[in-house]
């Protein structure tokens, strides 16, 4: 007789998220859920409490996974390691298949969840040190245009990044990703 599957948190997490990813938190069912996970209704009920917690517990997992490794990659390197990490990973291509979220998952909840909503400003606030800083050591190294700030390159690239993910919502089979970076990264060098 085979045994029973052990149950897996972050497995489980990682599958909800592309299911709330892919389908928008609002079409999402807990039968989804259950499909998505391999769980069984107890099981899932036993692991979160609601829907809500599931959704909250896969977010700030998905948010909370590094970026990229920074060792070896200064400046306009570790920009496009980490581009290219999230892309190769796939973390993109949820994106371009989304109907529910305006790019990240939560986005459609975040206007009116204030805990959802507090998660995703977290999110960007370390997102955007982290980016700033990097950019910083890039600008040092002349590897990075020094004409703007690090703060201000990094805006540049955030509102980027959103206008493609918005982008990709409508223009899912137009839109090639690592050809987006390398435009990205092209803003960022030095002319």
């Amino acid at each position: 007789m085979a045994r029973p599957r052990e149950f897996d948190m972050d497995e489980a997490l990682d599958a909800a998220i592309g299911t709330f990813w892919t389908q928008g938190y609002e079409a999402t069912s807990m039968t989804d859920l259950m499909e998505a996970t391999g769980l069984h209704k107890g099981s899932l009920y036993k692991a979160f409490d609601d829907k809500h917690d599931l959704f909250m517990k896969s977010l700030s997992r998905y948010l909370d996974n590094p970026l990229g490794d920074d060792a070896g990659h200064p400046g306009r390197g570790q920009i496009a390691a980490r581009g290219g990490a999230r892309l190769a990973a796939g973390r993109c291509a949820p994106v371009l298949r989304s109907t529910g979220t305006a790019g990240l998952p939560g986005a459609e909840h975040g206007p009116h969840d204030t805990e959802v909503s507090s998660l995703l400003q977290g999110h960007h606030a370390r997102v955007s040190t982290l980016l700033s800083e990097t950019i910083e050591r890039g600008q040092l190294i002349g590897e990075i245009r020094s004409d703007l700030t690090g703060e201000q390159v990094a805006k540049a690239l955030f509102v980027f990044s959103a206008g493609l993910l918005g982008a990709s919502k409508v223009l899912s089979d137009t839109i090639d990703t690592a050809e987006m970076l390398e435009s990205a990264l092209a803003m960022v060098t030095p002319g």
